[in-house]
């Protein structure tokens, strides 16, 4: 039968109608020739299939090269093309072809010398309509940019705070923040408008509108720094020949070969300064124009005046001499905290609500800040008054607008009748909210004064996207203290006219009386405008023009020189002042202290310049401190925490007395004090003593090592080490005293290895004071014996070493039971093969070699023995000193059972044996070669 016809099997076996052997033995032929043809015809298919890979390849391999010689062809024409493309747009840009100008408002033009002004920052139509703009904006988008041109003409001084310049550009692009519409088509097509770049031009009273092709993006500056421009556009950098320093003429050969050196953002900077000499050349925009005309290419034009350069993206415009950030200035303040003060805040913002404990089918949603829980929340953005202390924080408290629900309800008109259910009444008691130090969303309204306020608003630097949040909060605080001065109006003219009589300089008098008051309020705590009681407001007057005297006095006192010659020279002095008295001390932060900030060394200085006694560790109280006389400061004071409560506080002489009491206390030989103290919970303090407790050693170098890496972490349950925490509180006199403290109440480790901080000696159980990313409420170390730790760090290496000696020799003597491994399970695999081949010649006939490996493959065999039961009882044999070679796998198994199977490694053979009967008469041979393959 050919081996391309029908399958026809009848044929290959006969009915005779013989015995069953005779049958089996003709089915036997029959299937072999089957498994032949089928042999035959896959061995065809196979190679067919290869001839038609093969052609493939080739064909494949012929396609890449023509592409390859084709793309190589193509390739120096698609440079030119790019090239020519971007040559047009370069020249298109110069030309305006794809630009809008607009004129927004009309007026007299500047004078022809005025020179024209670029800035370098992109400014953000967003940010300018919310900081800068009036009402309640909350910014903007491409679709409100005619609200904002209305804005810029209505009031010159709306113009001088965007383009204060007679003649000059600046760039502004609608907004930063990206759509969120849901639709992917339409948030990019709102994302494109919002980026799009307007150019504000100004020449005098007139104002023109630019828009370019979008395709010349701007996001952060327009102009580079002063040493790429040089680079970009004087050619002399170049070594082009020519007149040395002309400008480079846009559309010729040379500026185009500028481009081709300089990298992308050259090239990108290099466009700007081409459309505004495109606006000059081709325009009026800027006319009248110096005789010898204007070039925006021109370092001799910006040396001459012609052109200025406002790098302000590059300049820090920041606030005060520390350099301080908006979120720094407000954490500082927040810091001086203290009941009688009023702070405003947006309690809207995402930081407060997502505070908010979702309630359930039992409990009702609260929110931990507030009592009661489910309380509305304050109003944002008006003065609340701090009525006293809670929780490591201060309490506000405010009316309820809510109604709230109450059972057995009086029915009006019927007396003695009640509502048995709920029934809505308005709340009688008003609701209370703690605001503490670190609130991002809270700033101390009676701590700040309208310069600070008006000078971060107006600040272009700070837009940061906190900063910008608080901007709403910004603006009531100084319309709420611009509402207050404006109800004080007489009260403030009496006090300047007064002050003006006392000598005070007519000019400017409104900040020395604003800053009088400010300095009044603080330190008598009034948080109410000045416009009530007569008699007290003759008080207020009188100890006003009191304090403008004493320090009109200390200006002109001749030991101020003396008292401020003399302070200078003391070591870490921060503040030389005068009190009421006018007695001259020296501040001096107390040297040592863990807590910086709070407590101060004060020096008295005699008028004839000695130093007189030195009053250690003192905690000035705000109200003290405003009515110091500071002649000379540094950065430092003006950020002390004066508000601090001494009461949550430590000074060294009382923590040292607790740090030896926590030894003293403590069992076993003390190795380190650390310290816990979180300023969120300021009222909470705890000290820890880590102290050596290993019986019978009195310190780590007498421990005998064990084997563990990790021995003094909580991975190890061991007595090596033993933790002792108390609570820092204080009796009724204020003195600190320790109590037995809760681990988990602190947040503290019993372990000793639990920071890796990076100390000299490891993991330690707290956080240098140096260390990176780390956090304000970190254990900190207060004492320590550092041969004590240098002992145990010792003996943590020697427990280390001992572990790692341990693991490298049950890893060598793994690998030395493996080594018996492979034979042995030759040997089992080709008594598993045999009994195959047996049981294939019964099915297929002895002359079927040729269909032997395809069968084998078929079968998908697995060894009836995992290797790593081999292993085991391999593994325990040699443990124990035992023969392997020559013996059975059977006499093995029985010998691990008889020792409990115990071995090195992750598995142990079971108490009933490993070995099936089949195999257990498996002799292990001699192992042939090292062999280091990993058990699976």
């Amino acid at each position: 039968m050919d081996a391309d016809s029908p399958d026809d099997s009848s044929a290959l076996i006969p009915y005779t109608g013989a015995d069953a052997l005779a049958t089996r033995s003709a089915v036997v032929h029959a299937r072999t020739e089957l498994a032949r043809r089928r042999a035959e015809l896959e061995r065809v298919q196979a190679e067919q299939r290869a001839d038609l890979e093969r052609q493939r390849k080739e064909l494949e391999e012929k396609f890449a090269q023509a592409h390859a010689d084709l793309m190589a062809r193509i390739a120096p024409l698609e440079a030119q093309l790019k090239k020519m493309a971007e040559v047009l747009w370069t020249v298109d840009l110069y030309l305006g072809r794809d630009e809008t100008l607009q004129l927004i408002r009309d007026g007299k033009p500047a004078s022809a010398d005025t020179p024209i002004t670029l800035r370098q920052k992109v400014l953000v139509m967003a940010e300018e309509s919310l900081i800068l703009m009036g009402g309640r904006k909350t910014g903007m988008t491409s679709d409100n940019i005619p609200e904002f041109v209305d804005w810029l003409c209505a009031d010159p001084e709306h113009l001088d705070r965007v383009l204060p310049e007679q003649k000059g550009v600046v760039v502004l692009i609608p907004t930063r923040v990206a759509s969120r519409s849901g639709n992917m088509f339409e948030d990019a097509s709102r994302d494109a408008s919002n980026q799009r770049s307007y150019w504000l031009l100004r020449n005098g009273e007139r104002l023109y509108l630019l828009t370019v092709d979008p395709d010349l993006r701007i996001f952060d500056r327009v102009l580079p720094r002063r040493r790429e421009f040089v680079e970009v556009f004087d050619k002399r950098l170049f070594g082009f020949g020519g007149t040395f320093g002309e400008p480079v003429r846009p559309g010729s050969d040379e500026w185009f070969e500028l481009e081709k050196m300089a990298d992308a953002r050259r090239r990108h900077y290099m466009r700007i300064m081409l459309v505004l000499q495109g606006i000059v050349d081709r325009t009026p925009v800027w006319h009248p124009l110096p005789a010898a005309g204007v070039n925006f290419m021109s370092v001799k034009d910006q040396d001459a005046g012609r052109i200025e350069l406002i790098q302000d993206d590059e300049d820090s415009i920041q606030l005060g001499e520390g350099g301080e950030t908006f979120a720094a200035w407000q954490r500082r303040l927040n810091g001086l905290l203290r009941p009688g003060l009023r702070v405003i805040g947006n309690w809207n913002t995402l930081e407060f609500s997502e505070k908010y404990i979702e309630g359930d089918r039992w409990t009702r949603g609260r929110h931990p800040r507030i009592h009661p829980g489910n309380a509305e929340y304050p109003d944002s953005n008006v003065p609340h008054l701090i009525e006293g202390r809670r929780d490591g924080g201060f309490v506000i408290r405010y009316g309820r607008a809510e109604k709230i629900y109450k059972r057995n309800q009086p029915v009006p008109g019927k007396p003695g009748w009640v509502y048995r259910g709920e029934t809505a009444v308005e709340a009688q008691q008003r609701a209370s909210c703690v605001v503490k130090p670190d609130d991002s969303w809270v700033l101390p309204f009676d701590l700040v004064t309208t310069t600070e306020l008006e000078k971060f608003l107006y600040s272009r630097q700070e837009r940061s996207n906190h900063f910008l949040s608080m901007v709403p909060t910004v603006r009531a605080a100084l319309e709420a203290k611009k509402a207050e001065a404006d109800q004080e109006v007489d009260f403030r003219d009496l006090i300047g006219r007064l002050l003006i009589m006392e000598g005070a300089d007519a000019d400017g008098i409104g900040e020395v009386v604003d800053d009088l008051v400010h300095w009044w309020k603080l330190a008598h705590t009034w948080t109410k405008p000045l416009n009530g009681s007569g008699a007290h407001e003759k008080k207020a007057a009188d100890q006003i023009v009191a304090e403008f005297r004493s320090r009109e006095r200390v200006k002109g006192d001749a030991s101020t020189d003396v008292a401020v010659a003399t302070g200078i020279q003391i070591e870490g002095v921060i503040a030389i002042a005068a009190d009421r008295q006018g007695r001259w001390n020296a501040y001096v932060p107390s040297p040592g202290a863990h807590e910086p900030g709070i407590y101060l060394d004060v020096t008295r200085i005699r008028r004839n310049g000695t130093l007189g006694k030195t009053t250690k560790w003192q905690a000035l109280t705000q109200r003290t401190a405003s009515i110091l006389n500071v002649a000379w400061s540094t950065p430092e004071w003006d950020g002390w925490r004066f508000g601090a409560n001494p009461r949550q506080h430590l000074t060294e002489p009382e923590r040292a007395e607790l740090i030896e009491e926590a030894r003293q206390r403590a069992v076993g030989v003390p190795i380190v004090v650390i310290e816990k103290w979180d300023p969120r919970y300021p009222a909470d303090r705890a000290l820890v003593t880590y102290s050596w407790t290993k019986d019978g050693t009195q310190s780590p170098s007498d421990a005998e090592a064990v084997p563990a890496r990790d021995i003094l972490s909580w991975h190890h349950e061991r007595d090596d080490v033993t933790a002792a925490l108390f609570r820092v509180v204080r009796d009724d006199d204020g003195s600190p005293e320790l109590t037995v403290g809760d681990f988990n109440d602190f947040g503290v480790s019993s372990s000793f290895s639990h920071f890796s901080g990076g100390s000299k000696w490891g993991d330690t159980p707290w956080w240098p004071d140096d260390a990176k990313d780390t956090w304000d409420s970190r254990p900190r170390l207060v004492w320590s014996d550092e041969a004590m730790l240098d002992q145990l760090a010792d003996y943590r290496n020697r427990c280390a070493a001992l572990a790692k000696e341990q693991d490298d020799a049950r890893r060598e003597f793994e690998g030395a039971a493996q080594r018996y491994v492979p034979a042995v399970l030759e040997l089992i695999r080709a008594r598993q093969l045999a009994k195959v081949r047996e049981r294939f010649e019964e099915d297929f006939g002895t002359n079927a070699d040729d269909l032997w490996d395809a069968h084998v493959k078929s079968l998908q065999l697995r060894d009836p023995l995992h290797q790593r039961e081999i292993w085991g009882i391999v593994a325990i044999a040699l443990k124990h000193g035992e023969p392997v070679v020559g013996r059975t796998l059977q006499e093995l198994s029985d010998s691990a059972r008889a020792h409990g199977n115990q071995a090195p490694g992750e598995w142990h053979p079971g108490p009933g044996g490993v070995v099936p009967g089949e195999y257990g008469d498996v002799t292990v041979p001699e192992p042939t070669a090292e062999n280091d393959e990993e058990m699976g």
